[in-house]
């Protein structure tokens, strides 16, 4: 088992949803969930889950290539579990609220995953006090709206971008060009002024050579079916009207053809 314990003490709503969360259980065994709460210590307090076991590694070190998959099987597989993960925590009228790549461990053999920090599962539409990391957010949270189910999907479908091409949807030639990342930066980037790096009409942020070689490479590699499904969940419309976001059932059925 692990223990995480919190120096910085959150509030007392955020210690009455941990408990809440512990007698729901977990969405199921892909979460690496909160089972015991501890007694208050000196105004602390923590928590303690199940241990990650051996063959299983952060997501973020796909992305720096320490380490692959071993198949398109396993990639499928593990894009698979991601979203059958979310389906159920949402079921269970819950979100996420802090959906980010360094919330998954993945086995690179079977694209098994595992999903941990879920102390910021709060129910939908409650504010957890974390509103996430910008390049992760819907651009209405990076607008100052509360996280929900909703917004999810969206740092779901970053996720899945992330997963199948290894650069960022929305890091292109605009981000490139700036000098540094400020918080007004991010906010245009992310907010204000997203731009999907293969929108059809605008065309100002596309991958650049050199940086963005993962992306340029596997963009034509994949199915049409999977650019489609990007260029319209990253899309004007899907930015701007979250409920025609993909649900987690939806991008499984796209996965499914994806392998077919």
């Amino acid at each position: 088992m692990a223990l995480k314990w919190y120096t910085k003490v959150p509030d007392n709503k955020f210690y009455k949803n941990l408990e809440n969360n512990i007698t729901d259980g977990a969405p199921s065994e892909a979460f690496l969930w909160p089972e015991y709460l501890t007694k208050k210590q000196n105004g602390s307090y923590g928590y303690i889950m199940k241990l990650r076991p051996q063959g299983y590694y952060e997501f973020g070190k796909f992305l720096l290539a320490e380490h692959q998959f071993k198949s398109m099987e396993a990639m499928l597989n593990a894009a698979r579990k991601i979203c059958d993960g979310f389906a159920k925590l949402h079921l269970q009228g819950k979100s996420y609220q802090d959906l980010n790549d360094g919330n998954f461990f993945i086995n690179p053999t079977n694209g098994d995953v595992l999903i941990c920090d879920n102390d910021n599962v709060m129910p939908n539409r409650e504010k957890s006090g974390i509103l996430g990391k910008a390049r992760y957010m819907a651009p209405e949270v990076v607008g100052g709206k509360a996280p929900e189910t909703t917004t999810d999907r969206f740092s779901l479908s970053v996720i899945l971008f992330l997963l199948f091409y290894g650069n960022h949807p929305f890091e292109g030639a605009r981000v490139a060009a700036c000098p540094c990342l400020t918080e007004n930066f991010e906010k245009k980037f992310y907010g204000s002024e997203i731009t999907f790096i293969y929108d059809e009409q605008n065309k100002t942020n596309r991958p650049v050579r050199g940086v963005h070689d993962n992306v340029i490479a596997l963009w034509p590699a994949f199915p049409q079916l999977l650019r489609d499904t990007f260029k319209t969940q990253f899309g004007e419309e899907c930015l701007k009207n979250p409920s025609k976001r993909l649900i987690e059932r939806e991008w499984q059925k796209v996965i499914s053809q994806l392998r077919d």
